[in-house]
């Protein structure tokens, strides 16, 4: 594990030195570039070798066209599984995402807008499809699996760009910045829901969001998080990486290379 001490065991990480409890945490490194670029290729090298010096490693790709498998010469399911010593790969593919976002969201999503718009069951797959959901999602995903603090270190092959950021982003912001009438709408709501059914209040469901996303994003600034740049010395592939490069510099995220 990886704590603001240094690199340790899972076991010496977990253990007491006095009355003080270690806090184990996982360390992500994140690839970020254009399609094509050899991220998918870097990052399970770079998984791999870390497994080959003991550090219990997580593997994860969410690149929308899943070549994990083919890199490490083997079927990836889309949950953690063991390839090799110390060495635990996952690929989640878009259709997954958006499988676990509705399992995850869709009941909260639904009794929020049903809350303030006359709306069915369907505004669940309305919402899983719109822009920026899916990569957002893995954001989120990939910060829930380092939370656990299960591995020594999580190496991520993201997708091709940073839109994901954007879209946290702008959801806090959202949230910071919703009206004093629809709070208290959502509140009023909230209050009969709850009387009526024991219902969650659709108004701390959006502060619970809006507390995720000021989580996750800060979980990206922190020391636990270094980014990498991926790219080949062509124009296109430069260009793209300037973009993402300037995309993670705009929320404080480190570079680590």
């Amino acid at each position: 594990m990886y704590t603001d001490g240094g690199f340790k065991s899972a076991t010496e990480s977990r253990g007491l030195i006095g009355a003080v409890t270690i806090q184990p945490v996982t360390l992500v490194l994140s690839f970020w570039g254009k399609g094509g670029v050899g991220k998918t290729t870097l990052s399970s090298s770079l998984a791999i070798r870390l497994a080959e010096k003991g550090y219990k490693t997580l593997l994860i790709s969410t690149d929308f066209v899943p070549s994990l498998g083919d890199v490490l010469g083997l079927e990836v399911p889309p949950h953690p599984t063991k390839v090799a010593d110390n060495l635990y790969a996952e690929q989640l593919t878009e259709d997954g995402i958006i499988e676990l976002w509705k399992q995850r969201f869709g009941e909260e999503v639904y009794r929020v807008a049903s809350s303030i718009f006359p709306v069915g069951r369907e505004v669940i797959d309305y919402v899983a499809g719109a822009p920026g959901i899916v990569e957002e999602f893995a954001l989120y995903y990939v910060y829930e699996r380092a939370r656990s603090g299960e591995y020594d270190f999580l190496v991520w092959d993201t997708m091709a760009t940073g839109g994901g950021l954007r879209m946290l982003r702008i959801e806090k912001e959202f949230y910071d910045h919703l009206g004093d009438a629809v709070k208290m709408y959502l509140k009023i709501r909230g209050v009969i829901e709850r009387i009526k059914t024991g219902a969650a209040d659709p108004l701390e469901l959006i502060e619970s969001w809006r507390k995720l996303a000021h989580d996750v994003l800060e979980f990206l600034r922190s020391s636990s998080h270094k980014a990498f740049l991926v790219a080949r010395p062509m124009h296109v592939d430069l260009q793209v990486a300037r973009r993402v490069y300037q995309e993670l510099l705009s929320f404080g995220i480190p570079l680590g290379g």
